[in-house]
């Protein structure tokens, strides 16, 4: 039986600009008790991710194949984002939609 086996990768995206935001304390807060079974990686891109307009549509920002890289190598992805107008901020919903 083999004993050893890698650590679940987490992508952790914070929905919130603000280096100090409670969101990405959150996601920090989470990965403390995991221990070592959980490798939790914080995507810092969001705010690189340019605004959607339809006049500037082109191949996706070097952002939003950061962020398409990360999500492959993840198992799975969290992510805390405070409300704006009863949805997401635009600029989470901008680096969701560049990876189709």
């Amino acid at each position: 039986m083999n004993t050893t086996t890698r650590p679940l990768r987490v992508l952790g995206i914070s929905g919130s600009l603000r280096a100090d935001s409670f969101n990405t304390a959150a996601l920090r807060a989470t990965a403390a008790p995991a221990g070592p079974a959980i490798g939790l990686h914080i995507w810092d891109g969001l705010g690189a991710v340019p605004p959607f307009c339809e006049d500037h549509e082109g191949p996706p920002a070097p952002a939003g194949d950061h962020l398409r890289t990360a999500l492959g190598q993840a198992d799975a992805l969290l992510v805390a984002t405070p409300e704006y107008s009863s949805s997401i901020p635009g600029q989470l919903k901008n680096a969701l939609s560049t990876v189709r």
